[in-house]
């Protein structure tokens, strides 16, 4: 990427990856409930702070399981929520669903931002399934939804703004479209952070790169473009040859988009430590052969994206030998990037993979802004 004056070269090739690494809550106990019509149903209950988020999952005992992501500050406290399969059945059910509420109420926890359900069923039910919101008097609102299938599965996806009890089951193209017409996403964005360094030691050269990234989705919607900037410094320190070599760059992209996608799990959950699962990503016509990145620690992500950054800039660099130094500006050739980003619960990381160089991660968030 830098490329400098006769016998001082350094360089510095960019390529952004991103995953994310985040903890589930604590379960912090479990309560049968009272047998109605069907099976004991079992309450789980999870312990959640406000300010990082976190993810709930539960199997529901139906052939389902459900994934509850609540991103950073989506919850307007630190709560404990406690959350129980709902029993249904019939050909039009995809999954009895689950009940949320906050442990020790029947009311669902404040949020300032939606939070998102993920729910997987080892059903093939098509395209015509959505997770629907069902009422008091047993009907149902359908909820806007991403739906994927694939091998006998299905996996479903959408954004709550509060909680109540939640199923899914198959709907009319007439219902879907009548609720993507009169469900418009509210009024503010999604934001993604980045503001992380890593150290690389590339011997003789010890290099620190210090990423600053952000990008904003303005749909109201967590999936869908996002577009901002990638800014990098990087300090280059080698010793070779009896005399040192210090060098400084700064680099960046003010232009920076991608599509976040869905990247959708249709495999059954297991336990701790067993999380390197079968992954199916929603991905555009052509792109069906892109690399997985491995994450660390490994976990399912929820969503995914790829994009390529332009970066172009300068710096500066001082040799030192024999008691003389010499210092000189830097040209920083423009460099063409490709990232893969990766986001977790409310997590986001970022693993660049340079040629030649150790792979670099940088942590990151996503998180609901108002306007």
């Amino acid at each position: 990427m830098f490329k400098s004056s006769r016998a001082l070269v350094l360089s510095l090739a960019f390529s952004l990856v991103v995953t994310a690494g985040c903890g589930d809550p604590n379960q912090t106990s479990n309560q049968p409930q009272p047998e109605e019509d069907g099976p004991p149903l079992i309450a789980q209950e999870f312990s959640l702070k406000s300010a990082p988020g976190g993810a709930v999952r539960l199997d529901l005992g139906d052939g389902s399981r459900v994934k509850i992501i609540f991103p950073q500050d989506s919850l307007q406290s630190d709560t404990t929520l406690s959350v129980a399969p709902r029993y249904a059945e019939g050909d039009d059910i995809l999954s009895g669903g689950f009940s949320l509420t906050e442990a020790g109420s029947n009311q669902g926890p404040a949020l300032k931002y939606p939070a998102i359900i993920m729910l997987y069923a080892d059903k093939d039910m098509g395209q015509d399934v959505s997770i629907v919101r069902y009422q008091t008097d047993g009907s149902y609102e359908v909820i806007p939804t991403t739906v994927t299938v694939s091998n006998g599965q299905t996996a479903l996806m959408a954004q709550v703004d509060h909680f109540s009890e939640y199923g899914a089951q198959k709907i009319t193209p007439a219902e879907r479209e009548s609720a993507l017409r009169n469900q418009q996403p509210q009024d503010f964005n999604w934001v993604i952070y980045v503001n992380d360094s890593e150290d690389v030691d590339l011997p003789p050269m010890k290099r620190k790169v210090f990423l600053d990234f952000k990008a904003v989705n303005t749909s109201g919607y967590v999936f869908g473009e996002y577009k901002g900037y990638a800014h990098a410094k990087t300090t280059n320190d080698m010793e070779a040859m009896g005399g040192k070599i210090d060098a400084d760059f700064s680099v960046k992209d003010e232009n920076v988009t991608f599509t976040l996608d869905p990247y959708i799990q249709l495999a059954p959950l297991v336990p701790e430590g067993e999380e390197d699962l079968p992954l199916v990503p929603l991905v555009e016509d052509g792109d069906e052969d892109l690399p997985l990145a491995k994450l660390e620690p490994a976990q399912e992500p929820d969503f995914a994206a790829n994009g390529v950054l332009n970066m172009r800039g300068g710096g500066s660099g001082t040799v030192t030998a024999g008691g003389y130094s010499v210092s000189r500006g830097l040209e920083a050739t423009q460099s063409t990037d490709s990232f893969y980003l990766v986001v977790v619960g409310p997590m986001v990381r970022l693993t660049v993979n340079v040629a030649g160089t150790p792979t670099m991660y940088f942590d990151g968030y996503i998180r609901g802004e108002g306007r």
